[in-house]
């Protein structure tokens, strides 16, 4: 007869404590990843219009210290990026006087004076007050369009979850 024998000693972070940290930290990844293709897909979605600023305008965020308020985001701090998005109604005169976005976008667009600008967008300001816009929905379509790659990173994250807890 003989004896076999043998220390174990069992270490990871399951055991260590690091559970909570290894879970958000892969899920704050996962949250990014997934935020950022959301980002691009509107991104390309979005009219380039003369100056491409609404497109620039678009970004991603992921905020939250924990796993229930982690969150990712993507939005534009357009001035009028929602009108874009969900286009708008008739009623009254959209922004159209020098400094505003329409007034710089007929300058560029049809490379007229200020002064003739100024007439170019009264005139699309009215239009767009009697018949309305119709939205792009850059935000909506993105997301509708990105939901396959979406899934498929939710699933990655379950596998990674799995391999670092172990498992």
């Amino acid at each position: 007869m003989f004896d076999v024998t043998w220390d174990v000693e069992v270490a990871g972070p399951l055991l260590e404590g690091r559970r909570e940290a290894i879970l958000f930290d892969l899920a704050e990844e996962a949250v990014a990843d997934i935020a950022g293709l959301l980002r691009a897909e509107a991104e390309a979605r979005a009219p380039g219009g003369v100056t491409g600023a609404l497109r620039g305008s678009i970004v991603s965020e992921v905020r939250g210290d924990t796993l229930e308020r982690l969150r990712g985001e993507v939005f534009s701090e357009s001035p009028y990026a929602a009108a874009v998005e969900e286009g708008r109604a008739p009623g009254s005169f959209p922004p159209w006087r020098p400094g505003t976005p329409l007034h710089a976008w007929v300058r560029r667009r049809t490379g007229a004076s200020d002064r003739e600008a100024g007439r170019v967008s009264y005139l699309v300001a009215r239009a767009n007050a009697r018949r309305g816009t119709r939205g792009r929905h850059m935000f909506r379509g993105a997301l509708a369009a990105s939901q396959g790659r979406i899934e498929e990173r939710v699933r990655r994250l379950g596998e990674e979850i799995a391999q670092a807890l172990g498992g």
